[in-house]
């Protein structure tokens, strides 16, 4: 019987350790996938929120539907805000997943590993992947806050929700390839 305890005892101790360093391995995987996943979405939905910006009025200009030459044909005009609403939400699905691995496995957003830059740009994408889509829903139907769709209000919002959507997309990316 003790000999049969002994041997338990010595080998939990020589794959105990292996166990949890292969699961830890297999939660860095799935995080490092779900960034990648992650990092394309974003990618995306800038590039699909840049086209409807440039068709749609923005303080840049009255957008390529007024001047009669959309990008997308009629489509960009009328069909092109809803894609990019659901890439928008495939992308807060994936983002939400990624951070919530981060924050429940590692130590949010990766401090004493990467320094202030890193952690500078991780607020960055957190706090405008927050009110992101709020200004992404006002500026598509302003008329939920009151406002005209041929008023001031969806034009400011449309450019700041591009600027901030680059710059979420930029941010992400560059923690992800710190992070690789």
């Amino acid at each position: 019987m003790k000999r049969f305890v002994m041997l338990s005892l010595l080998s939990m101790c020589l794959f105990a350790p292996r166990a949890v360093h292969a699961q830890f391995d297999d939660v860095r995987d799935t995080h490092r996938t779900l960034q990648l996943a992650t990092s394309g979405s974003l990618i995306l939905t800038a590039a699909l929120g840049t086209i409807n910006a440039m068709n749609q009025p923005t303080l840049f200009s009255e957008g390529r539907c007024a001047e009669g030459r959309p990008i997308f044909g009629e489509y960009g005009c009328h069909g092109f805000g809803p894609l990019h609403g659901l890439f928008a939400l495939l992308t807060i699905v994936l983002y939400t997943s990624t951070e919530a691995l981060e924050f429940s496995r590692f130590d949010w957003p990766g401090r004493d590993r990467h320094g202030d830059g890193f952690t500078a740009l991780s607020y960055v994408h957190l706090i405008g992947m927050m009110i992101q889509p709020i200004g992404g829903l006002i500026a598509a139907v302003p008329e939920i806050v009151g406002a005209s769709r041929t008023g001031a209000l969806p034009k400011v919002l449309r450019t700041l929700h591009l600027v901030t959507g680059v710059a979420i997309a930029g941010a992400f990316v560059v923690t992800t390839a710190i992070e690789l």
